[in-house]
């Protein structure tokens, strides 16, 4: 089973036993299941596939600090959508093909920009806010 399978099966056993999980929740699985490889399962960068990326992994647990405290919401949003420049010449973050099929959503950004996006995105962007250090 796929990842989307994964989280739709996992938020079915949610709303069958009266559950309704919240964007933090389902952020948390899909970046589990989609992120936490590279990324590590606290967000620090020391995922298992870590080694393989020349240059290292980005710890996400200091975006916001290295955002003068704010957490770059569309910023993520932008790299996670592939529509950021940051990913010019890099091939080490997967595109997530089908992740950004699932559930197909428009952000508005701060500044007008409006990023066709997918609602797991948004999630995990909720996620990745709740664990800042």
């Amino acid at each position: 089973m796929n990842a989307i399978g994964r989280l739709a099966a996992g938020l079915g056993l949610l709303a069958a036993a009266g559950c309704v999980a919240t964007p933090v929740q389902v952020g948390r699985a899909a970046y589990q299941d989609n992120c936490s490889a590279c990324h590590g399962a606290r967000g620090t960068g020391d995922g298992t596939m870590a080694v393989f990326v020349s240059g290292g992994v980005p710890n996400l647990r200091g975006l916001a600090a290295r955002n003068g405290g704010d957490f770059p919401e569309a910023h993520v949003v932008r790299v996670i959508t592939r529509v950021s420049d940051l990913h010019e010449g890099i091939v080490a973050m997967p595109d997530f093909g089908a992740l950004l099929d699932a559930s197909p959503t428009v952000y508005t950004a701060p500044d007008g920009e409006r990023i066709r996006t997918d609602a797991t995105v948004l999630a995990i962007a909720d996620y990745l806010e709740s664990i800042q250090d």
